[in-house]
């Protein structure tokens, strides 16, 4: 197989379940970086996962807020909230699934790294 297929193969079986857990796959590859090889995905909020967080941040805070303003009447918390975005557990609990798989299928000869990434990960190397 080449560095195509491994990364076309794991995009398959991350496709198979990503969405239902409130992902989206935006990239996979299999590359090699000073002599070492990783294999990649990217990997983000789907909008209705963004959505989701989006409503729990705001119910936390205006409980937050409404707990602050018992005890200080005055003034209220101007925060701007965080738009969601996908964390290092999100990233952890794909990379756990699909290392779970790859040891089953074991199709990739070489020694390599798996890395589930955000997108921001994706930016940085466009960037460059």
């Amino acid at each position: 197989m080449k560095n195509s297929e491994y990364a076309a193969k794991t995009a398959e079986f991350i496709n198979s379940f990503i969405g239902k857990e409130g992902y989206v796959l935006l990239k996979t590859e299999f590359v090699t970086e000073d002599g070492l090889r990783y294999l990649r995905a990217y990997i983000d909020l789907t909008e209705e996962e963004r959505n989701r967080r989006a409503e729990e941040i705001a119910r936390k805070k205006a409980e937050k807020e409404a707990d602050e303003a018992e005890e200080q009447p005055e003034g209220g918390s101007e925060d701007e909230i965080p738009a969601p975005e996908v964390s290092i557990n999100d990233c952890a609990a794909v990379s756990r699934r699909v290392s779970k798989w790859l040891d089953k299928e074991d199709f990739i000869e070489e020694e390599y790294t798996l890395e589930v990434c955000s997108r921001g990960y994706l930016k940085e190397e466009g960037d460059n």
